[in-house]
C-alpha cells in the first residue's frame, strides 16, 4: 500500500511518530507536513493552512499546485491518513477531484473533544472531521471515551457512525540508541518537565506543583519544549514562587538535556490530557522515569505504573524522593533503566508496526469500516 500521512502541525513528536513507523512498515509511507503554527488555533488560519496542504498534495499529483481539469493525476496514495488539527472538510473539499475515492482516516495524537475545557471553534473543526472520516484511530482508548462522549453531546448521530468506524492505536516510538544517563540524581529535587504550548497545561502545573510549593520543599525544574521562546512567553503566567522554581527552558534535543536528566528524579506529566507521550517514552527508556497524573495516556499504555492523584500526592512523592526514602522505593517508579526498556518494549516500532500495517492493510481491502 502507499500511504500518506498529512501532519498540520509538524512537531517533533508527530514527525518522530511517523518516521519510526515508516521505517518499520511493510507499506510506502510519505508524510506531507506544514510547520508548526505558533498562534492560538483560529478558524479562518486553520482553514488557510488546510488549503496550503491541499497544494502540496496536489503538485506531486498533477505537476501544479493550482486545479487544472486537463492535468490527471498520477501515483495516488491507497490511503490518506491525517493527524489531528487540520480542517478536514475544508481539506476535503479543495482535494476532492484528486481523491475524492482515496479513504480518508484521522490518527488522534490529541484533540479538544474531552478536554474540560474544550476550544468551541476547534471542537466544532473536529465533529465536522469525525463526520466526513472513513475511520478514526485513537492513540488510547480514554482518548478515545473522552471524545465520543463530547461527540454525543454535540451530535448523536455522528457520535454513533464515529463509535462504530473508530478503535485504538498505541503510539509507537524508536528507543534511544545511546545508553542510560548514569548518575544518581541529586539531594535538590530536579524534576524535567514537558510543555507542550497548551496554555492550559500551565494551570495543572500550578495545581499540581502548588502544595510542594507551600510546604518548601526544596525542588526545580527544567522545562522541555520544542519553542522555548513561545514557552519562555507562556511560561511568564506561572506565579512568582513557582516561577522562581523553574532554571531554564530547553528543546528536548538540545544536548544540555543530557546533563540535566542525568541529574533529575523524574520527568513530570502534569496533564492528566496529555496524549502524545513519545518524548515521555523517549526518557524514560533511557532510564528517567516519568510520574504522571491520573487519567493520563501513560497510565494506559503502562497500567502498572503507579500515579498521583492531585498535589498532595505529589508534594509527598517529591519529599520522598529527595530524602531516598523506602517508602519511595516501593511507591514510586525506579530509574532502572532495564525496567523501563521492558517496560516500553511493547510500543518499540520494532513490534507495533506490524499491528499498524494489518490494520491499515484492513482497511483498504474492506472499504468503509
Amino acid at each position: 500500500m502507499e500511504i500518506w500521512i498529512l501532519d498540520p502541525c509538524g512537531t517533533w513528536e508527530r514527525r518522530a511518530w511517523a518516521d519510526g513507523w515508516a521505517q518499520h512498515s511493510q507499506h510506502r509511507i510519505r508524510r506531507l507536513a506544514l510547520p508548526p503554527d505558533p498562534r492560538p488555533p483560529d478558524p479562518a488560519r486553520g482553514r488557510a493552512r488546510a488549503l496550503a496542504l491541499a497544494r502540496r498534495i496536489r503538485r506531486p499529483l498533477t505537476g501544479s499546485a493550482a486545479p487544472d481539469p486537463t492535468r490527471q493525476p498520477a501515483g495516488r496514495p491507497h490511503l490518506l491518513l491525517i493527524l489531528d488539527g487540520l480542517d478536514v472538510a475544508a481539506f476535503q473539499e479543495a482535494t476532492a477531484d484528486l481523491l475524492g475515492e482515496v479513504p480518508l482516516w484521522i490518527y488522534w495524537h490529541d484533540s479538544q473533544l474531552g478536554r474540560h475545557r474544550s476550544d468551541p471553534d476547534c471542537a466544532a473543526s473536529e465533529t465536522a472531521a469525525a463526520r466526513v472520516a472513513d475511520r478514526l484511530l485513537f492513540n488510547a482508548e480514554g482518548h478515545r471515551r473522552r471524545f465520543l462522549a463530547a461527540l454525543r453531546a454535540l451530535d448523536p448521530a455522528v457520535a454513533s457512525v464515529a463509535a462504530i468506524r473508530s478503535t485504538t492505536l498505541p503510539p509507537g516510538f524508536v528507543p534511544p540508541p545511546s545508553p542510560p544517563w548514569p548518575a544518581p540524581p541529586e539531594a535538590t529535587g530536579w524534576f524535567l518537565w514537558i510543555f507542550r504550548g497548551d496554555i492550559e497545561a500551565l494551570d495543572r502545573l500550578a495545581d499540581a506543583l502548588e502544595p510542594a510549593t507551600a510546604k518548601g520543599i526544596d525542588f526545580r525544574l527544567i522545562a522541555l519544549s520544542e519553542d522555548p521562546p513561545r514557552a519562555a512567553r507562556r511560561l511568564e503566567h506561572l506565579s512568582q514562587p513557582l516561577r522562581a522554581r523553574l532554571l531554564g527552558i530547553l528543546h528536548p534535543e538540545d544536548p544540555e538535556v543530557n546533563r540535566w536528566a542525568a541529574r533529575s528524579h523524574a520527568l513530570l506529566e502534569t496533564d492528566p490530557e496529555t496524549r502524545s507521550p513519545i518524548w515521555t517514552m523517549a526518557f524514560a527508556a533511557r532510564g528517567i522515569p516519568p510520574w504522571a497524573s491520573e487519567g493520563s495516556v501513560l497510565a494506559e499504555l503502562l497500567p502498572y505504573l503507579p500515579t498521583w492523584r492531585d498535589g498532595n500526592d505529589l508534594a509527598e512523592w517529591i519529599e520522598a524522593e529527595r530524602e531516598g526514602s523506602a517508602w519511595s522505593l516501593s511507591r514510586i517508579p525506579t530509574r532502572r533503566f532495564a525496567f523501563w526498556l521492558e517496560a516500553l518494549q511493547a510500543y518499540a516500532w520494532s513490534a507495533i508496526a506490524a499491528r499498524y500495517d494489518a490494520s491499515m492493510a484492513g482497511g483498504e481491502a474492506e472499504g468503509v469500516p
